[in-house]
């Protein structure tokens, strides 16, 4: 795989953004291959949007995970967007990372990079603050995505009690989303995509959740969710497992989370 580490300036965010991306290159698993078969002209990968958790950035899974040997061996790209502590969001005071990850992110990769344009192509997955971004992407923007998979987070963050320790202006929970009254009901809330889409009649990604049985921060949460998306008719694959809220428990589930998304599947 070739791993680029790309920085541009976001006209969303006004400021120098980096980025990283996995790319297909030649693989000594598969000598036999000519260089013009593997490096193609025209040819327009399929595309996995990783998304960090809370405090991280867009090196962390390729430092702790074997992503880059899941993508190798499906040849499919890797996007890594870095979005701070933001929760993905439109913050209420703060930047536009939402706007800058669904509108101007996606224009910019497939712009530069070989990289597909069909939604049939197009996956996204993410563990803890991570897994509510790609969740709230598919969500919001169901057109664009086949499938969507998070780890240890996918639920409203008021039923993952985010908000109980408010009381200071200074807490990424509240600069992301305001008070819990804002937070209801708006393009954050989880629970009020969900049920708007299912009532919608718009296409809807696959979806998987998994969390594990040990995550004191996000296990009830995320169970939660599961339990109320089948109450309104989501459909949501839901497995939980021996596990933590750590790498130990996001390696295994990514490479899980992957097969069933059905893109490590070499053309």
């Amino acid at each position: 795989m070739g791993l680029v580490n790309y920085s541009f300036y976001s006209r969303v965010l006004l400021e120098q953004v980096n980025i990283a991306v996995l790319l297909p290159t030649y693989n000594l698993a598969h000598p036999e291959k000519s260089l013009d078969e593997v490096y193609r002209k025209g040819q327009k990968f399929r595309t996995l949007y990783v998304l960090h958790g809370g405090s991280d950035d867009c090196t962390t899974y390729i430092r702790n995970t074997d992503i880059e040997r899941y993508a190798d061996e499906g040849q499919f790209a890797v996007v890594f967007p870095e979005v701070k502590l933001s929760f993905y969001c439109d913050m209420a005071y703060g930047e536009k990372f939402f706007t800058y990850l669904s509108k101007e992110l996606p224009l910019v990769v497939q712009s530069v990079f070989p990289l597909s344009e069909k939604r049939e192509d197009h996956f996204v997955v993410g563990n803890s603050m991570g897994s509510h971004g790609a969740f709230k992407w598919a969500l919001r923007c169901p057109e664009f995505f086949n499938a969507a998979g998070g780890m240890s987070g996918v639920s409203g963050v008021e039923e993952l009690g985010f908000f109980c320790p408010m009381g200071s202006t200074n807490n990424p929970v509240f600069n992301a989303f305001g008070s819990v009254e804002e937070y209801r009901e708006s393009e954050n809330d989880m629970k009020f995509l969900a049920k708007k889409l299912v009532k919608s009649g718009r296409p809807i990604p696959r979806l998987f959740s998994c969390c594990g049985t040990e995550d004191q921060l996000t296990y009830e949460g995320s169970k939660d969710f599961a339990e109320y998306a089948k109450q309104i008719g989501l459909p949501l694959i839901w497995e939980e497992g021996p596990g933590k809220h750590d790498w130990d428990f996001w390696n295994p589930w990514l490479k899980r989370i992957i097969d069933w998304m059905g893109i490590g599947v070499a053309e």
